[in-house]
């Protein structure tokens, strides 16, 4: 699928860039980067920097990242919480209702449980 290699068997930049810029003129608006074109990115962190990789390919450099260290990309449909429970906390919390009560916890809590009892 890659027209020109290196040496170590690698895609040059410019082969990249020129698959990259061939699907960006076919795609539709907002489609995913097929996983090859993702391969052949992270193939390329042999030779180049994320950085510079990120910036000639027009890719986010925080998933080029994750994906040239192996780890999942982020995103809203890539398993990132869209909620985070929080247990415990030593903190100082101030809650206020719209009535102008106001309730001032220092210390250890669990914060969910708190403001469930005072907004009722």
């Amino acid at each position: 699928m890659l027209p020109v290699k290196t040496e170590e068997n690698h895609p040059t930049m410019e082969a990249v860039q020129d698959l990259f810029d061939r699907w960006r003129e076919k795609r539709k608006h907002r489609d995913p980067i097929p996983p090859a074109l993702w391969e052949a990115a992270v193939s390329l962190t042999a030779s180049h920097s994320v950085y510079r990789i990120a910036k000639r390919l027009r890719l986010h450099y925080i998933n080029l990242k994750a994906r040239a260290e192996g780890r999942p990309a982020l995103g809203k449909d890539k398993g990132v919480p869209a909620f985070i429970e929080l247990g415990p906390l030593t903190a100082t919390i101030e809650i206020a209702k719209p009535t102008g009560e106001r309730m001032t916890i220092t210390g250890s809590c669990d914060v969910a449980d708190l403001v469930r009892v005072f907004l009722g």
